[in-house]
């Protein structure tokens, strides 16, 4: 997939965001990172095409969005609905995931992010981009033995 210019204002936005993080947004991050030595690297506040995302793991395609209240209006469903299928037509994956799950336990949240990019890892129908190996035999099965 080729890459994309991303515009100076929008550069500027996403660093804005992270520099006014949620609260939610800086307790998974905290753990998101956690996931580095498994090889599921993420960003925060990604510029994708014209949306910037909470979190994007490029190895996976795999896109983690945190939804608090105004994702729950009729006009929020609406535009969710439309980012979604247009991060989808670009080859990614979105999980939603409850503001209040977050602030909850980021911890389980965090994991639950981690099997589904391992499940995605394992996946040979998905389109991976970048991923880095892993240790062992550079397969999904290390990362599940690193887990033990």
């Amino acid at each position: 997939m080729p890459r994309t210019r991303v515009s100076f204002e929008m550069r500027q936005k996403a660093r804005a965001l992270r520099l006014h993080a949620t609260k939610a947004e800086s307790l998974l991050w905290y753990e998101l990172r956690e996931l580095r030595p498994l090889g599921l690297i993420f960003r925060r506040q990604a510029p994708v095409g014209p949306y910037i995302v909470d979190f994007l793991c490029p190895a996976v395609r795999l896109i983690v969005e945190i939804d608090g209240d105004l994702h729950e209006t009729a006009a929020g469903k609406r535009h969710d609905a439309n980012r979604d299928a247009y991060l989808k037509s670009l080859g990614y994956a979105v999980l939603r995931i409850d503001e209040p799950d977050v602030m909850h336990s980021a911890w389980h949240v965090a994991q639950a992010v981690r099997e589904k990019a391992e499940r995605m890892l394992g996946d040979p129908s998905r389109p991976l981009r970048g991923h880095p190996p892993l240790k062992g035999e550079g397969d999904v099965g290390a990362i599940e033995g690193a887990n033990r």
